[in-house]
């Protein structure tokens, strides 16, 4: 059988072939729909080859790519024949045509749809552990948005609580830092109102569609929140909320922070997602020191108990977490920097004078 990677180099360095810029549709089919694995699309992109090129594959040619993939290029790539099945999907219209409306909807409320390779996407997030493939944004990610903390905790806070949050997000707006959460009501939504109400930067990111917001009742908050941050979904606009996009969220909510500050939580509490995706990453975790043994003092406990984390006993106590922040700021750039220094020395191996 003629393998599409033979096809691919064909059309990489044909002179008679024009590449133009990909089509977002054709990124969201293949990495949606199908979908492709961001190893695979990383492939597809760095050796250049047009999704539309990819899309043209007869039935036995994705077939043959894939198997190729896997063999020779070690890429792991799990039900290879469902993923066959969903790309000759290709031919129905409506699925192109759905993909069409949702970015139409995305341009008609100020929405950006971001691919994994769009220049614009969050440089933080590409760091991470299962990075989205697809974000959407609506109001903007700025660079100093890299010295950002996550402030996290119940739904449910005790009076306590709530004025911890609510004091620890102030206090760490007005040294800077842009404050993130779930946007969830609660905790989350207590520190996103405070640093907007002291003038501070502030990132939601939801488990639903930006358009279909969960919590309802936060909608009176979104347009100042996008004045002076940005909400942050995976999920199309439209999209209502799932039991797992609540879960696996938490990955973005704490990988966009230099540290997780958590206020309260039950043992049943999703701060414990934001708590293991936390400790994946490699970010810090910190405690709000409860006053007492009661069932919101869980989460608290198990960061100062078991992962030995800094304690926030009283606000006076911001500013030294502030100074362990930027710590974790210089260390993370100086590894970026070296990171880099070390791909430019690769690149120039390739390179022949």
């Amino acid at each position: 059988m003629y393998c599409p990677l033979h096809i691919l180099y064909f059309i990489k360095y044909s002179i008679s072939v024009l590449i133009l810029e990909d089509s977002l549709v054709d990124y969201i089919f293949l990495s949606r729909e199908v979908p492709l694995s961001l190893s695979i699309l990383r492939f597809i992109k760095e050796n250049n080859f047009p999704y539309t090129e990819i899309l043209r594959f007869s039935e036995n040619q994705f077939k043959s790519f894939l198997q190729s993939l896997k063999d020779n290029y070690k890429i792991q790539i799990k039900n290879i024949e469902k993923k066959i099945s969903n790309f000759n999907t290709k031919n129905n219209k409506n699925t192109f045509d759905r993909i069409e409306k949702e970015i139409e909807i995305c341009k008609q409320n100020s929405i950006n749809c971001l691919s994994y390779f769009n220049n614009n996407y969050p440089q933080l997030l590409k760091r991470i552990k299962l990075p989205p493939k697809l974000v959407f944004i609506k109001g903007s990610i700025q660079l100093h948005d890299e010295k950002a903390v996550a402030i996290i905790g119940t739904r449910n806070p005790t009076p306590y609580g709530a004025e911890m949050a609510k004091q620890i997000a102030k206090r760490l707006s007005k040294l800077g830092f842009t404050i993130i959460s779930g946007f969830a009501r609660g905790i989350d939504t207590i520190a996103i109102k405070s640093a907007l109400d002291n003038g501070g930067r502030a990132i939601g990111i939801i488990a639903s569609g930006i358009l279909n917001l969960y919590p309802k009742e936060n909608e009176t908050l979104v347009k100042r929140l996008v004045s002076n941050g940005a909400l942050i979904s995976e999920r199309f606009p439209s999209r209502s909320v799932t039991k797992n996009a609540l879960q696996i969220r938490n990955r973005i909510t704490s990988g966009l922070a230099l540290g997780n500050i958590f206020v309260e939580g039950n043992r049943f509490s999703g701060s414990k997602w934001q708590l293991r995706y936390g400790k994946e990453q490699g970010r810090i975790s910190i405690a709000v020191k409860p006053i007492g043994d009661y069932e919101q003092a869980h989460v608290p406990n198990l960061v100062i108990n078991q992962e030995r984390g800094p304690v926030i006993s009283d606000i006076d106590d911001v500013d030294y977490i502030a100074e362990i922040l930027m710590n974790e700021l210089a260390e993370r750039k100086n590894l970026i920097s070296e990171k880099d220094r070390i791909i430019s020395k690769q690149t120039n191996l390739f390179k022949f004078g």
